[in-house]
């Protein structure tokens, strides 16, 4: 190799090297401190931009599940309502059934109606304030349509208006007292609205299952969209670490090769002494 005071060919290799080393080094670091092998669109844009999709999917499904969870409120206060009328349900039965015996005398029929008008004024108590959020799913016709998952397909939560919205006044202490036939009322009455009270208590629990239901395979979708983006971006820490070390050794090589290369030229003086 010619040596030359004009051009140094072992400096420039050193520091074509050198600067090689730098920049995988600087890379490594990278991954290193942020935990990433693509950390941002620097490192590789189109695995970015994918990955960036992925988080906006994952934050997604995080805000249905919030939602979904939060619709389960409105449920268990009405299953806690519905409940708390078919425990009262029972001593209504009672009342009736002392009721329904032509055999009472005047003043006991009396005590028994007074009785079961509180009744009454309770489960209507408990049916009217069973509010959450400002809706209350036991005394609406209506419907309400809770997020479900990403694409914004509705799970519909029914109103129950139309099975326990009349309980009250169909029970009412008028019927009750007006009584002639041993049983009647109770058997037709009072059994009706203890069926529509079921079939509430059970379209209730059956909405709660389903948004736990939908809750569960949500998350599922989650971990596996977490799942693939770590696949994407994240970075093999023990495996980075072995490369940091061994780039901390070439530049350590590197540096002290470029400075034996820039001595080289000293030793073109000594020719000259």
């Amino acid at each position: 190799m010619t040596q030359s005071v004009n051009t140094n060919l072992s400096a420039l290799v050193a520091l074509r090297t050198l600067g090689t080393v730098t920049t995988d080094l600087n890379a490594t670091q990278k991954r290193v401190s942020t935990g990433y092998n693509v950390a941002d669109g620097f490192d590789n844009g189109a695995i970015f931009a994918i990955a960036q999709s992925v988080r906006n999917s994952i934050a997604g499904v995080v805000a249905v599940n919030s939602e979904l969870k939060g619709s389960q409120g409105l449920v268990s206060v009405a299953n806690a309502s519905l409940t708390q009328v078919s425990d009262l349900m029972t001593q209504v039965r009672d009342i009736l059934t002392r009721l329904s015996d032509q055999g009472v005398t005047s003043d006991t029929r009396n005590q028994f109606a007074t009785q079961f008008t509180f009744l009454m004024a309770t489960i209507n108590n408990n049916l009217t304030t069973a509010v959450y959020q400002g809706t209350n799913l036991v005394a609406t016709s209506g419907s309400l349509g809770v997020i479900q998952d990403v694409l914004a397909n509705q799970l519909v939560f029914f109103g129950q208006l139309s099975t326990v919205g009349t309980m009250v006044s169909n029970l009412s202490v008028v019927g009750a007292t007006s009584i002639t036939s041993a049983g009647s009322f109770l058997l037709n009455t009072f059994l009706s609205e203890l069926n529509l009270m079921a079939t509430s208590l059970n379209t209730v629990g059956s909405l709660n299952q389903a948004i736990a239901n939908q809750v569960k395979f949500n998350s599922g979708i989650q971990d596996a969209l977490t799942e693939g983006l770590g696949a994407l971006v994240d970075a093999n820490l023990p495996a980075e670490s072995a490369r940091l070390a061994s780039l901390q050794v070439k530049q350590q090589l590197s540096t002290q090769s470029l400075t034996i290369a820039n001595n080289n030229q000293q030793l073109l003086l000594s020719l000259f002494r």
